[in-house]
């Protein structure tokens, strides 16, 4: 499983998951799941399970799976983070930490979303 930016979505072979808000125009065969609402400033909770629910299907059939959004920092890492707590059954600042350890550069849902509702599930 990989988290990554848009430029790493071009070149990727396996599933592509695009978290970003705008659906992934130019990007055939990648599946748009948009995980946070601008309006709001709060996480789409409902998708973010989604999402989570698709990886472990793609994970399942051996299938490369790559999250993406604009840059890999912020909603790629939400998104792989939230599958990690649902499926590895780690806390959300855990997985934060084990994404951290690949991609450094990764910020913390706390970091830049207003309301986090719901992410401490």
């Amino acid at each position: 499983m990989f988290v990554g930016g848009w430029d790493d979505a071009v070149h990727f072979e396996g599933a592509r998951f695009c978290v970003r808000d705008d659906p992934p125009e130019g990007l055939p065969g990648a599946i748009h799941i948009p995980i946070y609402d601008d309006v709001r400033d709060a996480p789409i909770v409902p998708n973010l399970e989604l999402l989570a629910q698709r990886i472990r299907t793609a994970r399942d059939e051996g299938t490369p799976t790559l999250v993406f959004c604009g840059h890999g920092i912020r909603r790629g890492p939400l998104g792989v983070a939230w599958y990690l707590h649902r499926y590895a059954q780690l806390s959300l600042d855990e997985a934060y930490e084990r994404i951290r350890a690949v991609r450094p550069t990764i910020e913390h849902a706390r970091q830049w979303i207003g309301h986090v509702d719901g992410l401490d599930t």
